[in-house]
């Protein structure tokens, strides 16, 4: 559990000492203002030196620049540290918490120096140096990194006293551990009858007035407690690759293969392009885009294909060498016909024994596939599957295919799905090793900025006129989110925290400048505005009646189940209450009293009573989320006390765990919604 706290704080201020010391919260620096945390200024200077060395660290890690979609969330992370590093600041300094330089210097010196210092002076065994570490202790060269450390170690120390007040209160009850012992550990095997409200007790039976909605809607005011809603209309413009980045890409792309064509070594041309080219490797069938698996497949060794295009950008490849195996694949279309009833499956036969001899006789397979499929993708794809091997297709389809030769046309096939014909286009049993050079598409800045302008100058017109027209007329679709909350998701948008400003401190009809948003750049504008308060009570009548009608006709069945009980007795057999066709008797077979119940689903008060009723008893009327239970606990696993007491402390140490989890996000959160924060982000990024 420590780690959850000391990641959010320490290793961040680890990170920024050992770069550039204590000046993260614009204390020195004179800049523009990116944010303010609780009085404490954040410029864009240094935001901006923590964004690029997050970055960098990704780009070390992963040979590649982050996109924006990636930069946007590392801002977001770096934001939020900044923030949660603040509050906490605050909260260590309310609550009097200090680290003395004695308990520092114990630390360092003491017999367990921290962990990551001792990481430091670990040799090639992993014996933790004690004379290196000493050494470099006392070496005078080393003052200024020590001094660094010690205000790292300070703030991990006050971290961790500051987390032992948060969990202070933080306890698991032996109540709570003999359930989570039970829950992993007990089985039970129980008849029930359940008791549908639907089915015994009629609409008729029961009346609902408006006073019983009323009791509903008072009892559970908060329920109807409605924050600030906003609804926008907005337009959208690509910022994706244009044609004219496309063609670009494909002319660079060209002239390399022009150049390994005129005699260049492929590997040495492909070197120059190692950071978007991936290492020569073995393919089979299927582990490529259907383009590049075309082109590839369809060369032999010492071939230089391409280029080839798809999503991942423009590619050239040379196949280097070919491998036959055992396994073969094959290539493959079919025709799927339903077959959920025996009636479907007579005429799913009949049907498929026309479609192979017409397919036979020469019709095209893709338009009988288009025509006669029932699988969605069909009407587009014409039932073309690719290639597969083994462990690709469900059993019998994979036996049918795989046995299958070129032009073969196979069925009918029986499988969980229906009726299958398939034919068989290709086969083979090769894998080749090629050497790849891709160039990834992406769009230029020209491209980007295009859309940025084209978004910024509908903002412009549609503010001195007219929004919807405006969209009309510049060919721009103008759609609507569904109403949300502020700082939440936006509908059809996704979460952005500056339109979501945009939208709760503006007016009903005001439009906004261009903002980026995945994809490209939106103008939004208010098109509907709630204020915070509770719905009132005719807004919400209606939607409450049936839970009123629910409420009626579950007290009335709780009177029924009650009488059936008395009839079964405390050891009766429940299945005498079968003969009455609306109740549903059966038995659950075993199961763990923590999981999910067998016939019955999710249902914790089942459990709970599956649990807690003795051995052969009938329980009292249990009511469940769809309606009332009465259970009979055939079998249970006996409660083993020494196995509880082996286990008892690793459940505490999970429950614990679990609860300091829960009490630590709800603590942040509780800061974070109070504290005083001005966050301008939107105003130095699109």
């Amino acid at each position: 559990m420590p780690v959850i706290l000391i990641g959010l704080v320490i290793v961040f201020v680890i990170t920024i000492v050992f770069e550039w010391g204590m000046d993260y919260l614009g204390m020195s620096r004179q800049s523009d203002t990116i944010g303010v945390i609780e009085g404490k200024k954040v410029t864009y200077q240094e935001f901006s030196d923590l964004v690029r060395q997050q970055a960098e660290q990704y780009k070390q890690q992963t040979k590649q620049d982050p996109d924006e979609t990636l930069m946007k969330q590392i801002r977001e992370q770096v934001w939020n540290n900044l923030v949660t590093q603040t509050l906490l600041d605050r909260e260590t300094k309310n609550a009097g918490i200090a680290v003395t330089d004695q308990e520092i210097i114990d630390w360092v010196r003491g017999e367990n120096p921290p962990e990551f210092l001792v990481q430091q002076f670990r040799d090639s065994t992993g014996t933790f140096r004690r004379d290196a570490y000493e050494q470099a202790l006392n070496d005078p060269r080393n003052k200024e990194i020590w001094i660094n450390v010690e205000v790292a170690l300070r703030q991990q120390r006050l971290a961790e006293k500051m987390q032992s007040v948060v969990f202070a209160s933080v306890r698991a009850t032996d109540g709570e551990l003999r359930d989570r012992y039970m829950d992993q550990n007990i089985r039970a095997d129980v008849q029930y009858a359940f008791f549908d409200p639907e089915r015994l007790v009629s609409n008729d039976a029961v009346t609902v007035s408006d006073d019983d909605i009323r009791k509903i809607y008072t009892e559970n005011a908060d329920e109807f407690k409605q924050p600030a809603l906003r609804t926008l209309k907005y337009i959208f413009i690509s910022d994706q690759p244009s044609s004219r980045d496309s063609a670009e890409v494909l002319a660079e792309i060209g002239s390399i293969l022009q150049r390994v064509r005129s005699g260049a070594d492929f590997l040495e041309v492909q070197k120059d392009y190692a950071e978007t080219s991936p290492q020569p490797a073995f393919f089979k069938h299927g582990e490529l885009t259907p383009e590049k698996e075309t082109a590839i497949f369809g060369a032999k060794v010492g071939d230089v294909v391409g280029p080839v295009s798809d999503y991942e950008g423009a590619h050239i490849f040379k196949v280097l060498e070919q491998k036959v195996t055992a396994d073969a694949f094959v290539k493959a279309r079919h025709i799927l016909l339903n077959a959920g009833t025996p009636e479907q499956e007579a005429s799913a036969r009949t049907l498929a024994a026309s479609l192979i001899s017409r397919a036979k006789q020469g019709e095209d397979f893709a338009s009988l596939a288009r025509q006669y499929s029932t699988e969605p993708a069909a009407s587009s794809s014409g039932g073309d599957l690719g290639w597969f091997g083994k462990g690709r297709m469900v059993k019998e389809f994979e036996t049918a295919a795989l046995a299958g030769r070129p032009g073969q046309v196979i069925g009918p096939v029986k499988t969980q799905f229906g009726i299958h014909v398939i034919k068989i286009e290709g086969r083979d049993n090769r894998e080749l090793k090629v050497a790849t050079i891709t160039l990834p598409l992406k769009a230029s800045n020209a491209t980007k900025e295009d859309a940025f302008q084209r978004a910024q100058d509908f903002a412009y017109i549609a503010k001195k006129g007219n929004f919807e027209t405006d969209a009309e007329a510049s060919g721009l679709k103008v759609m609507e989110t569904a109403e949300f909350a502020k700082g939440g998701f936006i509908p059809g948008l996704g979460q952005f925290e500056s339109i979501s400003k945009f939208a709760f401190n503006n007016d009903l009809g005001d439009i906004s400048d261009a903002y980026q948003v995945n994809n490209g750049y939106a103008v939004v504008k208010i098109s509907a505005v709630k204020k915070e308060g509770v719905r009132p009570f005719d807004e919400v009548k209606e939607s409450l009646r049936g839970r009123a009608l629910r409420e009626k006709k579950m007290a009335a069945l709780k009177a029924i189940v009650e009488q059936k009980r008395a009839s079964v007795g405390d050891n009766g057999d429940l299945t005498a209450l079968s003969s009455d066709p609306n109740i549903q008797v059966q038995n659950t077979g075993e199961f763990a009293v923590g999981g999910g119940i067998p016939t019955v689903g999710r249902e914790f008060a089942f459990a709970g009573a599956a649990k807690n009723t003795p051995v052969g008893s009938v329980s009292g009327p249990v009511e469940g989320r769809r309606g009332y239970y009465l259970l009979k606990v055939l079998n249970r696993t006996p409660f083993d006390s020494a196995s509880y007491n082996v286990m008892k402390n690793m459940l505490a140490t999970q429950l614990i765990t679990e609860k300091r989890q829960r009490v630590l996000t709800q603590w942040l959160a509780k800061l974070k919604e109070t504290a005083d924060i001005e966050d301008n982000r939107d105003q130095f990024y699109r």
